[in-house]
């Protein structure tokens, strides 16, 4: 019911619901697009993992995975938070990515060496645009007052950054300076 003796009031308490409900919705299908991505990286890993000839890089990759599945597990929990059903929507801006990753790979089809690099460069793009996802699904859920989610999203942004840091800038340096000539770390 409008508040009649503060009209402006009222007007700006309607105006942050209504603020609130789009945030919420974007919280929302970001949600489901994050979901999306982490279901489309599991499929892309399953067609292409027996093609990855370096131990070292198989073992890396097969880290990230098992990571990818707990971003996934919580993502599922992030759901059952907000009494919401998991649910996947298509991101346009990930199937770009991903799209872009699978034709630099296509390129390097008959050349493994290559194929492996042009691989590790792909999975820092993904470890990128992942912690870049949960930080502001993070941010939104702070902004949202759910902090239990906030948590699990911050959670997988630490992860993601300590993949990184900790695999992926190693063994494209390793990777490099063993493939290219006169590269130095």
């Amino acid at each position: 019911m409008p508040n009649l003796h503060h009209p402006l009031q009222s007007a700006k308490k309607d105006e942050l619901a209504y603020s609130r409900s789009l945030l919420e919705t974007f919280f929302t299908h970001s949600l489901q697009e994050m979901y999306f991505a982490e279901t489309a990286i599991a499929e892309e890993f399953g067609l292409i993992k027996h093609k990855i000839v370096s131990l070292k890089l198989r073992e890396i990759l097969k880290t990230h995975y098992e990571i990818h599945l707990k971003h996934k597990m919580r993502l599922e929990k992030v759901f059952q938070l907000r009494n919401e059903p998991v649910k996947s929507k298509t991101s346009p801006t990930f199937n770009a990515l991903l799209s872009e990753g699978k034709n630099h790979l296509s390129i390097f089809s008959a050349d493994i060496v290559n194929w492996e690099i042009a691989l590790i460069l792909f999975s820092q793009k993904l470890a990128h645009y992942k912690t870049a996802s949960y930080s502001g699904l993070a941010h939104l859920a702070i902004n949202l007052n759910y902090y239990k989610a906030a948590t699990l999203l911050a959670i997988s942004v630490q992860e993601e950054e300590e993949y990184i840091s900790n695999n992926l800038d190693d063994i494209i340096n390793t990777f490099l300076a063993s493939h290219v000539e006169g590269f130095k770390n």
